[in-house]
């Protein structure tokens, strides 16, 4: 995800965190979280995005993580963030 003039994550950050607020097991949700986060170059904040998402599906919910979800977190992990990453 390259910047652009209206590429505000600060703003996107906002929307994910009210989306998740509504329902904080929407794993798509989750998975714009970590986009952000990549995009953003914010190694800690993925981390700690992928916790939580792990938490709640896996321990909460008691089941598991979707393909697409678990397939973006392998994929965020092996590339660097700031660079081309997948689109929110």
């Amino acid at each position: 995800m390259t910047p652009g003039p209206h590429h505000d994550l600060n703003k996107a950050r906002r929307a994910v965190t009210t989306g998740l607020e509504v329902d904080d097991t929407a794993e798509l949700l989750y998975r714009d979280a970590l986009r952000i986060e990549h995009a953003a170059g914010n190694r800690h904040g993925l981390h700690t995005a992928i916790a939580r998402i792990q938490h709640i599906i896996n321990q909460t919910l008691d089941c598991s993580l979707e393909t697409e979800t678990e397939d973006l977190i392998r994929e965020l992990l092996t590339t660097s963030g700031t660079t081309a990453a997948p689109s929110l």
